[in-house]
């Protein structure tokens, strides 16, 4: 694989400009296969939080997304929130990018009206706890994951958590890496709905820059000292 030679110094607008006619083929790629995995609305995380209180709100949880983010330290906890209705479908995807960088990602959903979270495990208990609430459920991955090519891009499949939401009220999904001393890129893919739309070309222009960003991220340029 060739090293990564992008001007660290490069706006994101001169990015964008350089990975749309990629993206465009790539999101047509995507837009021609069969599936709901085919029609995940393409993004990117710029925000780690490890907090619930400063989770990335999901405004449309039944919008199918895939959403590029990364584990920047061992041990640390990605949270995203959901508000929901009674009878609302659940559908949580967790995949990694098939390129440098990648890390096998795992999650656990907690809120209202699901199984107590001490019968799930202790790091359950301390989620939901973290959170105000008393449910969990554990997501499994899929040991022996399979890797899927869509629009160009190749995504390594750990499987989905599906389930209908209990009772109206706020969710969390909590991310970190399967393993506990590992760091890299995954993407999170909720939702069922399907909807594309110009949007998501932006979108994925984000996505392909996240598969090839290097990683560890590149340290930033000193600055040069001030003249005289």
């Amino acid at each position: 694989m060739t090293s990564d030679t992008r001007d660290p110094h490069r706006s994101r607008r001169d990015t964008h400009v350089r990975l749309l006619p990629l993206a465009i083929v790539a999101l047509a790629g995507v837009a021609m296969l069969p599936g709901a995995a085919a029609a995940h609305a393409p993004s990117v995380s710029r925000d780690e939080p490890s907090t619930p209180s400063q989770a990335v709100v999901l405004d449309d949880p039944t919008l199918s997304r895939a959403l590029g983010a990364t584990i920047s330290r061992p041990g640390e906890v990605d949270w995203y929130r959901m508000d929901l209705r009674a009878g609302d479908p659940i559908v949580l995807g967790m995949t990694s990018p098939d390129a440098t960088g990648k890390v096998a990602a795992t999650f656990t959903l907690v809120g209202p009206g699901l199984p107590d979270a001490a019968t799930v495990s202790d790091w359950a208990v301390s989620l939901a706890t973290e959170a105000g609430v008393t449910g969990a459920v554990a997501f499994a991955p899929d040991q022996d994951p399979r890797v899927e090519n869509h629009g160009g891009l190749g995504f390594v499949q750990y499987g989905t958590l599906r389930l209908d939401t209990p009772v109206d009220g706020t969710y969390y999904v909590a991310v970190q890496a399967v393993d506990a001393a590992g760091t890299g890129k995954y993407v999170f893919a909720p939702g069922v709905r399907e909807e594309f739309g110009a949007d998501a070309i932006g979108g994925m222009a984000d996505l392909v820059a996240f598969f090839n960003d290097p990683w560890p991220p590149a340290s930033p340029a000193p600055s040069a000292a001030p003249a005289g």
